[in-house]
């Protein structure tokens, strides 16, 4: 009915590689996540918030299959087009180039993209909420695995 360059056949694209990454199918998730992201640009252009979405899954599979430098890349372009879009409340785009920054064992990078996200969420929720929490979970392990470690304990105690 719609060919297949339009956005319904890349959501379907979109889906199944999220559903491959459950699965554990990394490989499988990463060509799905390319041929949406490839039929979005072509419909969309590079800034468009499924286009961002296309490279953020794409990143979260490049890590979940331990491919670090590709999950940088991919996240940075998530990062890069949410920032054109949406200004600096953007704390996901953040946390996720942080997490594979980590990955990658770039832990002054993972530090400073965790700190971003945290400041944001701590703006928007307060100090008593899960993803906070979450937050200064993931930096007190970027502190520890860089040898901060009172400054992981500090994020340990909030």
């Amino acid at each position: 009915i719609f060919g297949t360059n339009h956005s319904d056949v890349a959501n379907s694209y979109y889906k199944l590689g999220n559903s491959y990454n459950n699965n554990n199918q990394y490989e499988k998730a990463i060509e799905h996540h390319e041929k949406a992201l490839k039929i979005r640009l072509d419909i969309f252009g590079i800034n468009h918030p499924d286009v961002a979405n296309s490279y953020y899954n794409l990143g979260i599979s490049y890590n979940d299959n331990h491919q670090y430098d590709k999950a940088v890349e991919h996240n940075i372009k998530a990062l890069e087009i949410t920032l054109g879009i949406f200004g600096t409340n953007i704390a996901r785009a953040y946390h996720s180039l942080g997490y594979s920054y980590e990955n990658n064992r770039q832990y002054n990078k993972a530090i400073e993209h965790y700190e971003k996200a945290l400041k944001i969420r701590l703006d928007i929720f307060g100090t008593n909420h899960s993803i906070v929490a979450w937050s200064y979970d993931c930096l007190e392990n970027s502190y520890r695995n860089n040898k901060q470690y009172d400054k992981a304990i500090e994020c340990k105690e909030k």
